[in-house]
């Protein structure tokens, strides 16, 4: 069996690796949709404005066709950032044979009601994409820039892991799973920065034919004190993955905790 250690440092989030390639000799019988499970987390707390906290989370998990992981330039379909709209469907714009007719763009609100408000700055840059650099095609098949803001949707599969948080905001030892999620770009100026959902490089050049197990630690790093956010109160993470097939993982939880029981020593 091979082993292999990745370490990998991007927008300020570290990413860690340990992983077994199993040959088709040893090859053990895991289902091809991943699975995973909580192994650990623990809280770095930096003391000072110029460093960053972490909050470190480690999984464990198992693959059985090894198709895990994405580059970091992998962005064409299905891996593609944003998904654009038909204006005529409702379904995925094909940038190969529709029109800029047919794409889905601010003056339809005229029209549809239910898209959502460009003049609601807290949500216009997650649906609204004022600056596309798109090419499309006019009426007579010429390919011309596209120069109108259009409605788009993050896509799911650009990314192949997912954390959520869930806080007791109110300080009475309850989480309400309903209310109290935190979304990283709710809480961080401005709304739209990143939040910890992020990819994990391909484990297995040979994706498709060997199984794969090992852990994956993720460290979200926080500019401001995580403190300043979660307070002293009950925190809890959900996380899942996705496998390039976009078989999506169970979702695990982490026991409840607050950052003092977790900080590192």
């Amino acid at each position: 069996m091979t082993k292999r250690g990745f370490k990998i440092i991007t927008s300020g989030i570290i990413l860690a690796i340990l992983a077994t390639l199993y040959s088709c000799v040893d090859d053990p019988e895991f289902p091809d949709t991943p699975s995973i499970s909580f192994n650990s987390i623990r809280y770095i707390e930096q003391g000072s404005t110029s460093q960053f906290d972490s909050l470190i989370v480690t999984i464990d998990f198992e693959d059985g066709d090894g198709d895990l992981g994405l580059e970091p330039d992998e962005n064409a379909p299905p891996f593609n950032e944003r998904n654009y709209f038909s204006n005529k469907t409702g379904n995925v714009f094909n940038f190969g044979v529709e029109t800029l007719e047919d794409l889905l763009v601010i003056s339809d609100t005229a029209r549809i009601d239910s898209l959502r408000d460009l003049a609601n700055s807290n949500v216009a840059c997650l649906f609204w994409d004022e600056e596309p650099q798109l090419t499309v095609q006019d009426q007579n098949g010429n390919s011309v820039p596209l120069d109108t803001t259009a409605y788009y949707q993050l896509n799911q599969r650009h990314n192949n892991i997912f954390i959520r948080f869930f806080n007791d905001q109110n300080n009475d030892g309850i989480i309400d799973e309903d209310t109290e999620e935190f979304n990283w770009r709710t809480i961080n100026a401005p709304i739209c920065s990143d939040n910890y959902d992020g990819r994990f490089p391909i484990l297995n050049e040979d994706s498709g034919n060997t199984a794969l197990e090992g852990s994956i630690s993720r460290a979200m790093v926080q500019s401001v004190e995580f403190g300043a956010f979660l307070g002293d109160g009950l925190i809890k993470l959900k996380i899942y993955i996705l496998d390039r097939a976009g078989n999506r993982s169970n979702v695990v939880e982490t026991p409840l905790f607050t950052l003092r029981e977790i900080r590192a020593n």
